[in-house]
């Protein structure tokens, strides 16, 4: 299938869900582009790429574009073109630092739903001691969040990460479906989800907090 074929609605979007969803993107007060690399020939970057389309079609602050891998090596650098599907958020022509691996679909449709939220604003609300924290940050970290789309305390900690990433330049959070990518699996010994791994170093299990994330941030200069 090439790219142009590709659908403008996705079945993870109910008639109650997409009414929902244009409740929520009403209140958006920047623009935000969704661009999503994939292997057209692949069930999994079809149906994330008709989800992004559709999404994008829900209010006039969202656009999309559709890459393939090859396309995404000369346009978006900053793309991690390894693991596809690949979707990242930009604001204003920059890399947010909110990147999602596989299809944001089950549990993990709310973390795309607060990554557009938070990246466009206003946003969650944060604790201004917080917001000061990583505003101190300045070494450049990278957290995956490795997920399944089954889980019920994965959505929240890729929700938290991101945040950070939107409120932190010097932060990039990813989603990862573990069960996309049975290398990945494999490479960081995944047993239980979700399992957060910094800066290819420290490893999180679990749900954790902002500041039990910040806590391993702060010990990078």
């Amino acid at each position: 299938m090439g790219i142009d074929k590709i659908a403008s609605k996705s079945s993870l979007i109910t008639p109650e869900l997409e009414e929902q969803m244009k409740g929520v993107f009403a209140k958006l007060e920047g623009e935000v582009e969704l661009v999503c690399v994939i292997d057209p020939e692949a069930a999994a970057s079809v149906e994330m790429a008709e989800l992004v389309r559709h999404i994008s079609d829900l209010t006039d602050k969202l656009s999309c574009q559709l890459y393939d891998r090859e396309e995404a090596k000369e346009k978006l650098p900053e793309a991690d073109v390894s693991l596809l599907p690949a979707t990242v958020l930009r604001r204003q022509g920059k890399y947010t630092g909110i990147s999602f691996h596989g299809v944001t679909g089950g549990k993990e449709l709310n973390s795309l739903i607060f990554a557009i939220y938070n990246a466009a604003g206003p946003g969650q609300e944060m604790d201004k001691r917080m917001k000061k924290k990583l505003d101190k940050l300045t070494h450049k970290s990278e957290i995956k969040i490795f997920v399944s789309l089954s889980c019920h305390h994965c959505a929240q900690q890729v929700i938290t990460c991101q945040k950070m990433a939107a409120e932190c330049e010097a932060l990039e959070a990813r989603m990862i479906d573990a069960r996309l990518y049975p290398e990945m699996v494999e490479k960081y010994k995944i047993e239980r989800i979700p399992m957060t791994v910094i800066n290819e170093k420290e490893v999180l299990m679990g749900s954790k907090n902002m500041d039990e994330i910040y806590q391993v941030l702060r010990t990078y200069k």
